[in-house]
């Protein structure tokens, strides 16, 4: 499944759009799948692989079930987050992932943590990176050391999220 198409893609760079998303546990077979390097509880990410992402309007989050996750994602952020989000609307802020977005792809965690372009001791609670100038700096990193993996050519994708209760 594409969330995304190369319109829509470029179109919506830096601008604010909803997910309604499983939750996705770091259970036995992810921990062994990323060499137990990634300690997280529960991964907050940007990866079709990994979670069930069903893109919805703004008008729809009120009519979402308890129980649901919705994430509020922003391809390529400026370099502050947007609190508005957190205050207006109850979202927490997450982290920055690197995605390929071509295909839905965490580097981080969907591919076997074998970037060593990544710190993922430093990455917090829910698998991501804290930092935006980490996240900036571990794309570069990525793109230098591996030119040959697509997956190291990731966007910076800023995720917030909200538990609907």
């Amino acid at each position: 499944m594409s969330i995304t198409t190369i319109n829509k893609y470029y179109m919506s760079l830096g601008l604010v759009r909803y997910f309604q998303s499983d939750r996705c546990i770091n259970n036995i077979n992810l921990k062994e799948f990323n060499q137990g390097k990634i300690k997280a509880g529960e991964l907050v990410t940007f990866d079709c692989g990994l979670m069930e992402l069903k893109e919805i309007e703004e008008s729809e989050i009120n009519l979402l079930k308890k129980g649901n996750q919705l994430l509020a994602i922003i391809v390529r952020p400026e370099v502050e987050p947007n609190y508005r989000l957190e205050q207006a609307q109850k979202f927490e802020f997450c982290g920055y992932d690197l995605v390929d977005i071509s295909v839905c792809i965490s580097a981080i965690t969907n591919c076997g943590a074998e970037f060593n372009s990544i710190d993922y001791t430093a990455l917090n609670q829910y698998g991501l990176i804290s930092s935006y100038r980490e996240a900036v700096n571990t794309q570069l990193d990525l793109r230098e050391e591996y030119p040959e993996d697509s997956h190291a050519y990731c966007e910076i994708v800023e995720i917030w999220r909200q538990l609907i209760n």
